[in-house]
């Protein structure tokens, strides 16, 4: 049975105010985040230069993102990329709307 998301979210706020624990929302500072959208801009544009199929870097970020053991392999250079990518856009302490800049950034919209 699947819990539609509103509950969840009901569960979460009366649990927080019973327990007087704020969840946290640490977000990087704006100069921060401006730098990290220029890298993964760079990044974006490095990955167009060096392959006409960027579709394959991107999945390969995409998989070592959520954790499928299906990694696409990639060449040494585009590796590279990759694992500039995914430690930029694995981030602890963005905001999820800072997250999903970033997203939007590296893959495309």
């Amino acid at each position: 049975m699947e819990v539609p998301p509103q509950v969840t979210a009901r569960r979460i706020s009366a649990w927080r105010h019973r327990r007087d624990v704020p969840l946290p929302r640490v977000a990087v500072d704006d100069v921060q985040f401006q730098s990290l959208l220029e890298q993964v801009r760079e990044l974006h544009r490095l990955a167009d230069e060096v392959t006409r199929e960027s579709t394959r870097i991107h999945a390969n970020v995409r998989a070592r993102l959520v954790w499928d053991p299906r990694l696409p392999p990639l060449p040494q250079e585009q590796r590279e990329i990759a694992d500039e990518a995914v430690e930029i856009l694995a981030k602890p302490k963005l905001s999820s709307s800072q997250s999903r800049q970033l997203h939007r950034a590296f893959f495309g919209r």
